[in-house]
């Protein structure tokens, strides 16, 4: 091998070790830009389509979002005749993460919102039709039987995780006693032929809608991307919303009022 040729080999291995940190986990981050413009106008001015069937969530947390607060999200996500339950773990350093953890189907990566990044843990898992039907019984709408339901839901890696960052944020046990079912919600999610930003377009039971503008990008990019993105939402004449942090937990109170 020529010298030149020894140096672009080298170049590209510290490429693809620059993409990943030093415990194997990929180095990603997902920009999340909340628009306050009206739903309809969105989709309009950003040349939008819809997929064809939304997907309905499922929120849990207590009325005084007690899960929220310790930097953790539980959501229900059923599509296609699928349901997924998912924990989300925020205030988390990817780099610091154990491979083993992610494994199968985990993620950590970082959410954008603003100028900040906030590295989540992802951990979700597909239910059968009899988990899910009890998670949804009409009974278990809220407290004891939904903690019950919610706990045998969950599998090990989540349940683990779970404990930790509530005993870390002052929980006494899995999930606050008075944990309940919020929702359901309708997501559609539309897309645009030439782009690679996604907009979710949030309709809560009482019809107040919220609206998500978000991409996924390498880490180091995301700054720089995020600024693009801005400048596209402006040109479009659309309404970037002042607290970004903000609209995920208006979201929540919404539904648990």
């Amino acid at each position: 091998m020529t010298p030149h040729g020894l140096t672009t080999l080298l170049l590209c291995a510290a490429a693809v070790f620059a993409a990943t940190d030093a415990g194997g986990v990929e180095s990603r981050a997902e920009i999340q830009i909340n628009l306050c413009s009206d739903p309809t106008r969105v989709v309009s001015a950003l040349a939008l389509a819809a997929e064809r069937k939304p997907t309905t969530i499922w929120l849990f947390d207590s009325p005084t979002l007690d899960l929220n607060r310790a930097g953790l999200r539980l959501r229900l996500r059923e599509h296609d005749k699928e349901s997924e339950l998912t924990l989300k773990v925020a205030g988390q350093n990817c780099e610091q993460v154990s491979p083993a953890l992610l494994k199968p189907d985990g993620k950590c990566e970082a959410d954008l919102h603003g100028d900040a990044l906030d590295d989540v843990i992802s951990l979700s898992r597909r239910l059968d039709a009899p988990a899910r039907a009890r998670l949804l019984a009409p009974d278990e709408t809220r407290g004891a039987p939904l903690v019950a339901a919610l706990t045998a839901a969950l599998e090990p890696r989540q349940r683990t995780l779970l404990t930790e960052r509530r005993s870390a944020t002052g929980g006494t046990a899995l999930l606050p006693a008075d944990v309940a079912r919020l929702g359901p919600s309708s997501v559609r999610t539309y897309r645009s032929p030439n782009a690679s930003y996604v907009v979710e377009v949030w309709t809560l039971p009482g019809g107040q809608q919220f609206v998500e503008l978000s991409e996924k990008t390498g880490r180091n990019a995301a700054l720089a991307r995020r600024a693009e993105l801005t400048r596209l939402v402006n040109t479009a004449g659309l309404a970037i919303c002042r607290d970004q942090d903000s609209q995920a937990k208006n979201k929540l109170a919404t539904l648990a009022r």
